[in-house]
């Protein structure tokens, strides 16, 4: 069977796991679910996790050092696209269409940031956790990152688009969120609500995770611009130290303020991407200062307080008159 020889490919190459859904699965689901807005003929999406291991953790949310990361997200995103260029190949091959998705930092030109008045929303042209949610490969935790039988939501996810008639996989029924809701205490911007939820509808099943505030909110975070907690006794590996404004309408003009500052020109390489988003970015250029949300759920929930614990007596990284990152403990 076809499905059968996409899905060994996918294994193969390294995926922890592999789902096909079609595009009826999304006719209820968000604009950022509509496959045929990336490629008008598509059919069916194959879409699949890459695991990013553990080993790493813990010295990045203590501050002991962020380069492990660096290469696991560097080389990582890679693997992904890697994977996808495998089935995009072998689709061809078997006389169909076929468009491997670029795995992060692209998205639809009407919430561009050049716009006078930009979106404080940043929707991708495709969106890979909802492609998750309908393939069966996953479910979503209360952060709205896809959890993954076996790592959490530890993964990075990639697709490939078909205008082949593909049979679909049933969703995924073991519920893998126990709604600790660390992720929402990990996240130094307050990007996701502890307690207000959003639902949305995927191959005919509700599925319910937090209602997040303006997306720029964690562009900006995850950026490297700033990562100063709410509280001010922890931070990411950003040096930043700007509160953002309540009102996410103000995030757009905070960010052209961030971008342009000098002081933040790392967190600007960090955060310019290609006509291939973040495959397009060196790995000089790849500097991650957060992705608590997805990390800290890797594992039990006694690991998830032990490496929210640790993230939150991990200090305050600054710069000392040389320029150089140093960690403050508070």
């Amino acid at each position: 069977m076809l499905e059968e020889k996409i899905k060994s490919i996918v294994l193969k190459e390294g995926a922890l796991r592999v789902g096909i859904a079609r595009k009826e699965a999304f006719l209820e689901a968000p604009p950022s679910a509509d496959m045929r807005y990336e490629r008008p003929w598509a059919n069916a999406v194959v879409s699949f996790a890459v695991p990013l291991e553990t080993y790493w953790i813990k010295d990045f949310l203590g501050k002991v050092t962020r380069m492990e990361f660096k290469k696991v997200l560097f080389e990582n995103y890679h693997k992904v696209y890697r994977i996808g260029a495998a089935v995009e190949a072998f689709l061809k091959k078997e006389g169909f269409e076929a468009h491997n998705i670029v795995p992060n930092g692209l998205y639809r030109p009407d919430h561009t940031f050049e716009k006078e008045n930009p979106d404080p929303d940043l929707k991708p042209p495709l969106s890979l956790r909802y492609m998750a949610v309908g393939a069966g490969v996953g479910t979503f935790g209360w952060s709205g990152n896809v959890m993954v039988p076996g790592a959490w939501s530890n993964v990075y996810l990639g697709g490939v688009l078909t205008d082949a008639l593909l049979d679909p996989d049933p969703l995924l029924e073991e519920k893998l969120c126990d709604n600790c809701r660390i992720c929402t205490r990990v996240c130094p911007m307050g990007f996701m609500d502890p307690k207000e939820k959003t639902t949305v509808k995927i191959a005919g099943r509700e599925h319910v995770y937090n209602r997040k505030r303006g997306d720029y909110r964690c562009f900006i975070g995850c950026g490297g611009y700033t990562g100063i907690s709410q509280d001010g006794k922890w931070s990411s590996w950003s040096t930043g130290k700007t509160v953002l404004p309540e009102d996410d309408s103000m995030l757009p003009g905070v960010y052209a303020r961030l971008r342009d500052d000098p002081v933040n020109i790392m967190a600007a390489k960090n955060t310019t991407f290609g006509s291939r988003g973040v495959l397009d970015r060196s790995i000089e250029n790849t500097n991650p200062t957060c992705a608590h949300c997805s990390m800290v759920c890797s594992g039990p929930l006694d690991l998830r307080r032990e490496l929210m614990n640790l993230l939150f007596t991990s200090g305050i990284v600054e710069k000392d008159k040389n320029g150089r990152e140093i960690v403050r403990k508070t």
